[in-house]
C-alpha cells in the first residue's frame, strides 16, 4: 500500500498544482476586474466633483477653487495615467471609443473639448495676469478633458466590451506600470530630486 500510495503521489501532486495554477489565474483576474472597477470609480467621483467645483466658478462662488482647485487638476491628472494604459494598441479612438454606446461617445466628446478650449475662451477675453487664482475657469475645466475619455474607456472595458483572461491582465500590467512611474515622478518631486513647479 506504501509503494500504491507512492506512486500515485507525482499525479497527485500535478493534480494540486494544476487546481492552485487555475485558482490563482481566477484570482490574478479577479483582481484585475477590481482595479478597472476601483479606477471607473475614482474617475467617476473626480468627474462629479470637477463639476461641481466648475460649476461654482461659473456661478461667482471661488471659495471652492481656493480650497480644491489644485488638489483635483492633480488628482485628475494621476488618475488618468494608468487609465491610459488601458486601450489596445493605444488606439483609444478605433477601439474603446468605437465600442461605447452613443450617449456616452457624445458626452465624452462635449466635454472633451470643453476642457481643451475653455483655456484659450478664458485668455481671449480676460485683462487679469495669468497666476494659478486669475485662471479660474481654465484650471476648473482641464479635469473635464482628463477625466472624459478615461471614463469611456474604462465603461468599454467594464461593460460595453469585456475582455478575456489574458488580455486584461496584459493591459492591466501596463497601466500598473504607467501608475508606478507617475507615482516616483510626484514622489521625486516632493522630495526635491526634481524641480517642485512655482506656486
Amino acid at each position: 500500500m506504501v509503494l500504491a500510495y507512492r506512486d500515485d503521489l507525482p499525479y497527485a501532486t500535478d493534480r494540486w498544482n494544476i487546481i492552485i495554477g487555475l485558482n490563482w489565474a481566477i484570482m490574478i483576474t479577479r483582481l484585475a476586474r477590481v482595479y478597472v472597477g476601483c479606477l471607473f470609480a475614482l474617475e467617476l467621483l473626480l468627474f462629479a466633483l470637477s463639476l461641481i467645483l466648475h460649476v461654482s466658478v461659473l456661478l461667482g462662488v471661488n471659495r471652492l477653487f481656493v480650497q480644491y482647485g489644485k488638489p483635483l487638476l492633480y488628482w485628475a491628472f494621476v488618475a488618468a495615467v494608468p487609465a491610459f494604459g488601458l486601450p489596445e494598441d493605444r488606439n483609444v479612438w478605433k477601439n474603446e471609443f468605437k465600442a461605447c454606446p452613443i450617449w456616452l461617445r457624445t458626452t465624452t466628446l462635449i466635454f472633451s473639448v470643453y476642457g481643451f478650449v475653455v483655456g484659450p475662451v478664458q485668455a481671449m477675453f480676460s485683462s487679469n495676469g495669468g497666476s494659478f487664482e486669475d485662471q479660474r475657469l481654465f484650471v476648473s475645466g482641464v479635469p473635464f478633458f482628463l477625466e472624459s475619455m478615461p471614463l469611456c474607456i474604462l465603461y468599454s472595458l467594464l461593460w460595453a466590451a469585456p475582455l478575456g483572461e489574458p488580455e486584461l491582465v496584459r493591459r492591466v500590467r501596463i497601466s500598473l506600470i504607467m501608475l508606478a512611474v507617475c507615482v516616483a515622478f510626484i514622489v521625486a518631486v516632493h522630495l526635491g530630486y526634481l524641480p517642485h513647479p512655482k506656486r
